[in-house]
């Protein structure tokens, strides 16, 4: 009885490690054509490098991702192994058509493995490109509003290069939770969360954002 129970157990480890080499092996051979594909689409217009250092340190804190730079995809110092990392978010737009835990969180962990393996595969510039570019902010008249250059100019008709630091923290205030942190439609919600990622903010950049060098300067003005 007991050399049948290990025997079921190896067999399902084994498969469980088969199927997690899939899934790491099949987003790593995709991950390069879907990202070209979106270049040559237009739909990654705004460059991370557009943006002040302190600005990126900004949207890490509200994002809940200061080791961005330090992790592959699955940041466990930012908090419990399910939390959505900035990868991860990218990877539920890119590798899954309407993302749900699913049974058992299965599609978590196949999240997670993709993840890791896009990590490995695509430079934390360009996963910041897509991620400013393509994430959720929110609905406006009905409509959602997908990355930041598009809702700079649906919440503000300015670039986003153009918006003050203020403006530019309403925007990440909303990354969290886009309906209940909307700037426009829970203007006291999006205020407090702005307030949180000020306090924030000069403590994660003081400890370094950016992996391999020295604190990026914090300065964020109230204007």
């Amino acid at each position: 009885m007991k050399k049948r129970l290990l025997l079921a157990a190896s067999t399902i480890v084994a498969a469980l490690l088969i199927w997690a080499a899939w899934v790491a092996a099949i987003t790593y051979i995709r991950a390069p054509r879907m990202v070209a594909e979106l270049e040559n689409a237009g739909a990654l217009p705004f460059s991370p490098s557009e943006l002040p250092r302190s600005r990126i340190c900004a949207l890490l804190v509200g994002d809940k991702d200061t080791t961005f730079y330090r992790h592959h995809g699955i940041g466990l110092a930012d908090g419990h192994p399910g939390h959505t990392t900035i990868t991860q978010a990218i990877g539920k737009r890119l590798f899954f058509n309407g993302f749900s835990p699913g049974l058992l969180h299965h599609r978590k962990i196949q999240l997670m493995i993709s993840a890791w393996a896009f990590d490995r595969r695509i430079s934390k510039e360009t996963q910041l490109r897509l991620f400013l570019n393509r994430v959720y902010l929110g609905n406006a008249e009905g409509k959602p509003v997908f990355g930041f250059p598009a809702a700079a100019t649906v919440y503000y008709g300015k670039s986003l290069g153009q918006l003050s630091d203020s403006e530019y923290l309403t925007l990440v205030a909303m990354l969290e939770a886009p309906n209940r942190d909307h700037v426009i439609l829970q203007p006291k919600a999006n205020a407090e969360r702005v307030a949180w990622i000020r306090q924030q903010v000069q403590r994660a950049c003081g400890e370094g954002c950016f992996q391999g060098e020295a604190p990026v300067p914090c300065s964020i003005t109230t204007y």
